[in-house]
């Protein structure tokens, strides 16, 4: 700790030292020029000023980034820790760059409006790409999705929700490894009120929920029973959880049926849900090949 302080000492030191060394040879020389070149005095002094004020600027704005990075940086993810120093960076350096035009003596008013305008259409023209970084930094930032994962995201831009693991949060884009092996790349400006998210974590194993939908002319007492029993007789076989089922709702012509599968490790979804869905169509075409 007492040789990170020194170090840090040692720098703001070396800091000083050059500050003050800049604006030593800025003043001789500001001095021997006003001299020899007296008629051009006044442009001489500003060209000194800016020099100065751009050399000092810059090294606040080293200093300044230095002290993000070794405080502020390790706390956040890669993700966030990036877009924030780049705007940091781009605020910075805008205000170096209007220090050192005012120190030139240029009326910062008309660059303003310029200014203004050029954000205007620059703004316009990269919606996408903010929209983007500062959807990727809040979601870094409140850690509404980390690496490692499961989840399911569902939004009304893509259909059918996404369910995987997720792989990386970048600053553009999220990368996602499906359930069938395929990696998703979403765009992060989808997560701003346009998507929702849901972790698969149990508490002690990952939970899935699943609806099915089975025509209403059998009983759905009937077919849940059945259903179960061979859900039973499979997944104990394979030493597999079973899974909570509900008959949930009536809707019209069918019978909803709510299945809460658990498993150990998300690779094993598909299997599930091949299982179950197996099972209940053999459930309803049984009872309904029974004779009346």
């Amino acid at each position: 700790m007492s040789s990170q302080g020194s170090s840090a000492r040692s720098q703001l030191i070396k800091v000083f030292l050059a500050i003050l060394a800049t604006a030593v040879v800025a003043y001789i020389i500001e001095v021997i020029l006003s001299r020899f070149l007296p008629r051009d005095s006044v442009f001489i002094q500003e060209a000194v000023n800016a020099v100065l004020v751009g050399l000092v600027g810059f090294v606040i704005v080293r200093i300044i980034l230095y002290v993000f990075r070794q405080t502020i940086s390790p706390r956040l993810t890669k993700a966030a820790s990036h877009v924030l120093e780049l705007a940091m960076e781009v605020l910075l350096y805008t205000l170096l760059i209007m220090a050192v035009l005012s120190a030139l003596g240029i009326n910062l008013t008309g660059a303003a409006i310029g200014g203004a305008v050029v954000g205007i259409a620059v703004g316009l023209a990269a919606q996408t790409l903010l929209s983007n970084l500062l959807s990727g930094f809040l979601v870094s930032l409140s850690k509404t999705l980390s690496p490692e994962d499961p989840v399911i995201v569902q939004s009304w831009i893509w259909s059918p929700p996404v369910v995987g693991r997720v792989q990386k949060v970048g600053t553009l884009f999220t990368d996602v490894l499906t359930t069938t092996g395929n990696v998703v790349r979403l765009p992060n400006s989808a997560f701003l009120g346009n998507s929702t998210f849901t972790k698969l974590e149990g508490t002690n194993s990952l939970s899935y929920t699943y609806q099915l939908t089975i025509q209403a002319d059998v009983s759905a007492e009937k077919v849940l029973e059945r259903a179960r029993a061979m859900l039973e007789d499979t997944l104990n076989s394979m030493k597999l959880t079973l899974p909570e089922i509900y008959f949930t709702t009536k809707s019209g012509a069918a019978n909803v049926f709510t299945v809460v599968l658990h498993m150990d490790a998300l690779e094993k979804l598909n299997s599930l849900l091949d299982i179950v869905n197996k099972a209940f169509d053999r459930a309803y075409w049984d009872i309904k090949s029974q004779p009346k």
